[in-house]
């Protein structure tokens, strides 16, 4: 279960890296620049607030910068290359050595066999 857990986050931290996932962290400072609209003017809603920053015009209140920090408003290009190298078990493996006593027969001309009957034109054999 815990190799789950591992497994998910791990997941949810590439698939915020390599998409727009990333942006959902920035959630919060929607909220608080919702309540910083809020604090000036308390008529607007949250759709409004969302209306003026995403869809539509936002108005000229000098907070520019801080309109920018927004989820979603700048996008953010890169790449980024994952690689996953599989976990290595290690294998010991015991030494073992066999002595192995087999006599080889000397050296003798008549193992070479005669270049005239592997050649492509030969004498007819009997």
């Amino acid at each position: 279960m815990v190799n789950k857990l591992y497994v998910y986050i791990l997941l949810l931290l590439i698939a915020a890296d390599t998409t727009e996932l990333h942006q959902l962290f920035k959630l919060p400072i929607l909220f608080e620049h919702f309540a910083e609209h809020k604090q000036r003017d308390k008529s607007v809603s949250l759709m409004e607030f969302l209306s003026m920053h995403y869809w539509g015009d936002d108005l000229n209140d000098n907070d520019n910068d801080r309109d920018m920090q927004l989820p979603f408003k700048k996008l953010d290009v890169h790449v980024t290359h994952v690689f996953f190298l599989p976990v290595v078990r290690s294998i010991t493996i015991k030494n073992y050595i066999e002595t192995l006593n087999k006599p080889y027969s000397l050296y003798r001309q008549g193992f070479i066999p005669d270049p005239a009957l592997s050649a492509l034109f030969r004498p007819p054999c009997a």
